[in-house]
């Protein structure tokens, strides 16, 4: 990967999605992740294994395939809140609603979630 991004980009890393893409080893996660975080740059919403459960768990999407679970969220958050939404959802994910023992007693989304067992 770096030896395309000094042949390819002159050893800068590319502000677009399609060009983020022809990397080695960058898909739409990593470059969601690259373009929020480094540039500011709302194109998507990152879609790891905590945005993935917790958007189904919240009934945000009924989808498995990331691509799929990111344009349902695409179109229920504005655009101007995608990169810390991944950031909301992973800490939520690692501290309230975590996996194998989710604490919903003391969730603020508990009275809004399908999947609360308060």
């Amino acid at each position: 990967m770096a030896q395309a991004l000094v042949a390819d980009h002159g050893g800068v890393v590319p502000q677009t999605m399609a060009a983020l893409l022809t990397l080695p080893g960058v898909g739409r996660k990593t470059a969601n992740v690259i373009l929020g975080n480094a540039y500011g740059i709302n194109d998507g919403i990152t879609v790891d294994t905590h945005e993935t459960r917790l958007s189904r768990l919240l009934g945000l999407t009924r989808h498995e395939d990331p691509i799929r679970i990111e344009q349902d969220l695409m179109t229920l958050f504005p655009r101007d809140h995608w990169a810390l939404l991944s950031h909301l959802l992973i800490f939520h994910g690692r501290q309230i609603c975590i996996a194998r023992r989710p604490r919903c007693a003391e969730c603020v989304l508990s009275d809004l979630c399908p999947s609360s067992s308060v």
